[in-house]
């Protein structure tokens, strides 16, 4: 059983700082604690530096176990912050392009093919793009038409009008609904996925080497490292760069085990000209690094029963890295919760993330501060359920079949 663990979490393409991150992991020990019946304790968050960056450390225990988590977020958002500063039309000439990109290599299809729902998420800033642009244009026509005008005047009043009203629609009402942010989500992707995002190259080249180093080190019985969107396709090429620096990484020193859960990786390999990204995902498979990733069906921003190895469909698998299982967003909240937020698609995706409010084969906060080695609880049927008793004691002799406990080492 784990009484120390390191989790390094990458998170998606959010400016979310680390004391934001820090709150956020906060607000939901409460809901962690009375889910499972346990104590769990959590520091501030500590200064960063030279030696180590912001991080801080949380206490968790059972009736008959304790773990000690440190939590240190491989922050990006300054990054992100600065993809949000630029100017509008600079943001949709660049999204243009990338949306051109997408079609001409037929990878927007591959999305559809791979799965509907990501498909429409892939389409619909353009298609809200297209809405405001209709909205401007109605409301220039039908100004001119209400004036009387005619011919060029009636043409030259639709485009005065129109363009305003796209603008302040596109500032109001895009960034409320997060429709911006999805705009610079997917240019950030076709830069990324092209090798021009040299400040993310250097920042996950820092994060590869202190991960390596720590694993060295030897210092925990365990080190996560744990993906959520499309902080999961930068957690692997991440762990890929610690392979660089140590070939051996997962297989000497403290283990080390790779959790993406909301995956959107396909959203990069499934482009032709990915070559490098396919790469790394395929040597972090074939590593000595253990790999589990989650898919919900609830959650329309990943790629449900998809494998991000092999590209194809398939159930939950046990057999070969990544460790591939299933879980409802549903059976993670109560019935009240999951009608308020069902629709709510943003909301239901950071459910990964975010603490159960009822047990069941996938807990974050169980995984970063359980007993349980993390793809052992990945390979158990009911997950870290089928470990604990109802007062969250751990149980001497786990519900989990034998197959499946070999497996998972």
């Amino acid at each position: 059983m784990v009484k120390r663990r390191l989790v390094f979490q990458m998170a998606g393409y959010d400016p979310v700082d680390t004391a934001r991150h820090h709150r956020r992991f906060l607000r939901g020990l409460p809901i962690f604690a009375r889910t499972w019946n346990v104590t769990v304790a959590a520091s501030g968050v500590s200064k960063p530096s030279e030696d180590e960056p912001a991080r801080w450390t949380v206490m968790t225990r059972g009736e008959n176990w304790r773990v000690d988590t440190t939590y240190e977020p491989l922050y990006w958002g300054d990054i992100v912050a600065v993809d949000f500063a630029r100017s509008m039309p600079q943001r949709l000439g660049l999204f243009m392009m990338a949306l051109f990109d997408f079609f001409r290599t037929a990878t927007a299809f591959r999305y559809f093919r791979a799965r509907w729902k990501y498909g429409f998420f892939f389409l619909y800033p353009a298609l809200y793009l297209l809405a405001f642009a209709v909205v401007g244009v109605a409301a220039g026509y039908g100004l001119g038409t209400v004036l009387g005008l005619q011919g060029l005047a009636l043409a030259a009043s639709t485009a005065v009008v129109s363009v305003p009203v796209f603008a302040g629609l596109l500032q109001w009402l895009g960034r409320r609904w997060r429709i911006v942010q999805a705009l610079d989500d997917w240019i950030f992707a076709w830069d990324y996925l092209h090798g021009r995002r040299f400040d993310v190259e250097a920042r996950l080249n820092r994060f590869a080497q202190r991960i390596a180093a720590v694993a060295r080190e030897g210092n925990y019985d365990e080190i996560a490292v744990i993906g959520h969107s499309l902080g999961a396709t930068l957690a692997v090429n991440v762990v890929a760069r610690a392979l660089d620096r140590d070939p051996a990484l997962g297989r000497r020193g403290t283990p080390v085990v790779l959790l993406t859960v909301g995956s959107t990786i396909p959203k990069f390999t499934l482009h032709p000209d990915a070559v490098r990204i396919r790469l790394d995902v395929a040597r972090v498979a074939n590593s000595g690094v253990q790999w589990a990733e989650f898919h919900a069906r609830a959650d329309p921003i990943s790629f449900y029963r998809f494998d991000p190895v092999s590209g194809r469909k398939m159930d939950d698998r046990y057999d070969s890295q990544p460790i591939i299982r299933m879980v409802r967003i549903r059976a993670m909240v109560e019935k009240a919760t999951y009608r308020r937020i069902q629709f709510k698609f943003m909301r239901v995706h950071h459910q990964f993330v975010m603490a159960n409010e009822l047990r069941t084969n996938y807990d974050f906060y169980m995984m970063g501060c359980g007993p349980v080695p993390i793809l052992r609880a990945a390979m158990a049927l009911n997950g870290h359920e089928d470990f604990l008793a109802a007062d969250g004691s751990l149980i001497e002799t786990p519900k989990v079949a034998p197959d499946r406990i070999a497996a998972a080492g």
